[in-house]
């Protein structure tokens, strides 16, 4: 990616924190007094840990989770704790800018994932009182794993915002924090820029943009209405096969396995990014003025980012169905089970929510403030990012750091499974065997591909090598052309969704 330079307004190199009391009489009182604190903090927890991993009788939920309540306030009190008690007995309590920003960074992510697992040890006591028969089935270790996850992610997610916005300030005045960390209003209190949304603005008499204005895919009119008809019958194929798919896995027991499950999962998501997408692609073929609001500019936007990062994991999760079955088919009923499978496509569709949370309030907390014109027919990070008039390297390296992040993960978990699928295969000696198993995992290849491929061409590459008019075809390729073709390509070879389809059919006459 590109490097462009900090931003110019952030001057401040360190900042100085005026502590508990500025009364040194009193400072050695409470070093002494805060350190047995923090060593009754310390001693207390790692004991706790140490009972709880070595005591088997407490390997239950409820001491699972507090062995990470334990961990968490070890992380939380060492985050502060050791400054201040070291500020106790210095002249010049200083931190520098990066160090109070890892501090700001640490105290809201732990702050924020505290307050989940205090909940999710909440849920735990009432299933343990209100449905003790059901207590061992509903208290999974899959379902401990999730309640534990979700709070690292949105604490990490909500800490990781706070310190990119934080970070865009300028603190080009007083350095001193009236506080004894690094806590999120007193250095709002020290910047001088705007906070409301945590951002400098031009100092230039620009108007602040309200509006977007899309080029589209061509300027040509007779052009645009035969793209209007192209795609308008694309998307109509799209919707219908979609909902026809997610209808029929509904309807028909048969098809009430993890495989189609997830089938209608990615129906859903497909339907979902597409829809964000085409009706307004298509209406504004045949307008002159292609207008979309900052705020409908931002839902576009947060509804594309959240829907395609969820498929990428509802995709790695069928790659991981197919394996289980090749693979594990003896274990296949227990290790995907109904519980299971549903932890996989709401773990996929936190994935997509902390996304879009990420990239949508980072990238819309920009400033726009020169020419309001997109050279896309969407909202898109690339074109949108063209067009601030901000320092976007922190947008770039988001950018760029999550979508490989979900891609390369994703990505490992497709090859692993077809890695272990095709010794598998290998290793059968009928014919008829590994024909089935080939016709099987061809489908989900031949979708992974094409929708992998597309989204690494977009979003992989540094942004000296965008080029938004080849951009423009890809994007359509994977926002139009592809959800159309996933209900033909999962469909047509499929004997079950053909039987089913066949007995939907059927049985209209009847009714």
């Amino acid at each position: 990616m590109d490097i462009l330079l900090p931003h110019k307004g952030t001057e401040a190199t360190e900042f100085i924190l005026l502590g508990l009391t500025s009364q040194r009489d009193l400072q050695p009182i409470l070093f002494v007094v805060f350190l047995l604190i923090y060593i009754i903090t310390l001693t207390g927890n790692f004991g706790l840990i140490a009972l709880i991993r070595f005591t088997p009788r407490l390997q239950t939920p409820m001491y699972f989770f507090l062995t990470h309540l334990a961990c968490m306030d070890i992380f939380y009190s060492t985050n502060v704790s050791p400054q201040m008690l070291v500020n106790f007995l210095s002249e010049k309590k200083t931190i520098s800018y990066t160090g109070c920003l890892a501090q700001c960074f640490v105290f809201v992510t732990l702050l924020l994932t505290e307050y989940y697992m205090l909940g999710a040890m909440a849920y735990d006591r009432y299933m343990a009182i209100c449905h003790p028969l059901h207590y061992n089935s509903r208290m999974s270790r899959p379902l401990c794993i999730c309640l534990v996850t979700f709070p690292y992610l949105w604490g990490s997610m909500v800490g990781t915002m706070q310190v990119i916005l934080t970070s865009r300030l300028s603190f080009c005045g007083p350095n001193i924090i009236n506080h004894f960390y690094c806590a999120d209003p007193p250095l709002l209190m020290l910047t001088c820029s705007d906070t409301y949304i945590k951002q400098t603005m031009d100092k230039e008499n620009h108007s602040v943009v309200t509006e977007f204005i899309f080029m589209g895919i061509t300027q040509d009119r007779q052009l645009q209405i035969i793209f209007f008809v192209i795609f308008l019958l694309v998307y109509l194929v799209n919707v219908v096969g979609n909902i026809v798919m997610i209808i029929l896995i509904i309807a028909d027991t048969q098809l009430h396995t993890p495989m189609y499950y997830f089938l209608c999962n990615l129906s859903f998501v497909d339907l979902g990014y597409s829809s964000a997408i085409a009706p307004r692609m298509l209406a504004d073929f045949l307008t002159d003025r292609k207008v979309i609001s900052f705020s409908s500019c931002a839902t576009q936007f947060a509804f594309f980012v959240g829907f395609v990062d969820a498929e990428c994991y509802v995709l790695a999760a069928m790659a991981y169905d197919r394996f289980v079955a090749i693979c594990r088919p003896l274990h296949y009923s227990t290790l995907m089970s109904k519980r299971v499978c549903l932890a996989l496509m709401l773990g996929s569709y936190l994935v997509g929510l902390v996304s879009l949370v990420a990239h949508t309030s980072l990238t819309f907390s920009l400033s726009y403030c020169g020419s309001n014109i997109i050279n896309h027919f969407f909202c898109e990070i690339p074109p949108l990012l063209a067009l601030s008039c901000s320092d976007t390297y922190i947008s770039e390296i988001l950018l760029f750091s999550l979508c490989g992040f979900i891609e390369f993960s994703t990505i490992l978990i497709i090859f692993i499974s077809y890695a272990f699928i095709l010794i598998a295969i290998i290793r059968m000696r009928s014919a008829e065997g590994r024909l089935k198993a080939f016709s099987t995992c061809g489908s989900h290849l031949t979708g992974v591909t094409l929708f992998y491929g597309t989204v690494m061409f977009m979003y992989l590459r540094p942004t000296s090598s965008y080029s938004l008019d080849q951009d423009k075809w890809a994007s359509v390729f994977y926002t139009i052309i592809i959800p159309m073709l996933n209900p033909l390509i999962y469909s047509l070879r499929n004997k079950d969704v053909k039987a089913a389809f066949k007995k939907i059919i059927g049985k209209k006459p009847q009714e």
